[in-house]
């Protein structure tokens, strides 16, 4: 009889518990990359001939089925499509989370925004280490070294000018060249180009000659010339104009259109210093950065986590968990093995399905109020005890 009190008082306490993971489970259903949880039960039993002692919480399992993807347009938010964790950094230990919510702090770290964690990322090698930006920020600047000359020189005419000739110097300045052709007047097929520069009071920076042959094509040797552009320190870059192959038609010529020249420029490479526009995580985790000049470049990879037996995982707090020595982790690139994809912009909500916490809680309640009414019973029964001790 008294066992039977304490069995109702140990199944009040364990449904009670079980109601507070419950509760849990629900104020973190928009919590992204929480996972929900289970109370599991143990029965207490006192020997073989014992009709058992009550029962008590044996401990909590975490659901790892995934959550709603949601996109969010933030650009550092990124879900986990299939398999796998984020592995985060922390004083010198790892973590792993579902919760993509990222952001990079003033080091150029992307960091996790709810714990401050640092993210991994992963190299080709395989290395493991922090998602570092900080070199990638600012793309240094490229001088121009080739300039291609394309069109008709005509030979009826005597000058020609080709301007608006934007390179870039060493240190990433533009620099405003005009060409200025010249016709020898003892060989018609020899021309003399000067290079002005326009950003310096139209200083002229060289004078060379090319040279055409008989049919209007470009002579070896002579297709070519060089140009020193300097620089604000004093520095120079060498450019070099080309006007095509010796013998073909297929970039310049010179032949007779009458003083209607139409050979023009085109900068071929350089670009000035430029900072960083955007960024855009690719299907493989991979980080994508976009420059004000329009040029790309692929930065780190986000390091993901899968687990053999996810369920030997151990929460380490909020949507953390950490790894123990059975859980049998290998860490690679997204895509790759059993590893899920990155959606980017998206972030994966919680795994917690409201119908079936209410399904809980009513299993929930409805034994705790069986529970509470073996200890009515249990107490309604020592007290005709002890009424019939006192002879009534």
């Amino acid at each position: 009889m008294f066992q039977a009190f304490f069995n109702g008082l140990s199944g009040m306490l364990s449904f009670s518990r079980n109601l507070d993971t419950v509760s849990n489970n629900i104020s973190n259903m928009n919590t992204p990359g929480f996972r929900g949880a289970d109370t599991f039960y143990k029965s207490l039993s006192g020997g073989e001939q014992d009709a058992g002692t009550g029962t008590q919480i044996s401990g909590l399992g975490y659901r790892f089925t995934s959550g709603d993807i949601r996109q969010t347009g933030n650009a550092t938010d990124v879900a986990i499509s299939g398999q796998g964790f984020f592995t985060l950094l922390k004083e010198g230990n790892s973590y792993y989370s579902r919760a993509g919510q990222f952001a990079f702090n003033n080091d150029g770290i992307l960091t996790d925004s709810v714990s401050g964690a640092s993210v991994a990322a992963i190299d080709s090698k395989g290395n493991i280490g922090e998602f570092d930006i900080s070199k990638l920020r600012v793309r240094a600047p490229k001088e121009t070294t080739k300039v291609s000359l394309s069109g008709n020189l005509s030979s009826g005419a005597t000058t020609h000018e080709v301007s608006g000739i934007t390179v870039f110097n060493k240190l990433g300045e533009e620099v405003n060249l005009t060409l200025k052709f010249t016709k020898s007047t003892t060989d018609s097929s020899e021309w003399s180009v000067s290079v002005i520069n326009n950003s310096a009071s139209d200083a002229v920076l060289s004078t060379s000659n090319i040279k055409f042959g008989a049919d209007g094509t470009p002579l070896a040797g002579q297709s070519s010339f060089s140009v020193a552009v300097p620089d604000s320190m004093g520095g120079t870059a060498s450019v070099s104009f080309n006007l095509g192959d010796a013998g073909s038609f297929g970039q310049s010529t010179s032949t007779d259109t009458g003083t209607t020249s139409t050979l023009s420029g085109a900068v071929q490479d350089g670009s000035a210093v430029a900072s960083l526009r955007s960024i855009d995580f690719k299907s493989d985790g991979s980080l994508s950065l976009t420059y004000t000049n329009g040029e790309t470049q692929t930065g780190p990879a986000l390091a993901l986590a899968h687990f053999k037996d996810e369920s030997v995982l151990r929460l380490a707090g909020g949507s953390l968990f950490e790894a123990t020595s059975q859980s049998g982790m290998v860490i690679g690139k997204a895509g790759t093995g059993s590893l899920g994809t990155i959606q980017g912009k998206s972030i994966e909500l919680s795994n917690v399905d409201l119908s079936r916490e209410f399904a809980d809680m009513i299993v929930i309640q409805r034994g705790y109020q069986a529970s509470s009414r073996l200890l009515n019973v249990s107490n309604q029964l020592l007290e005709q005890l002890y009424e019939s001790t006192r002879g009534r």
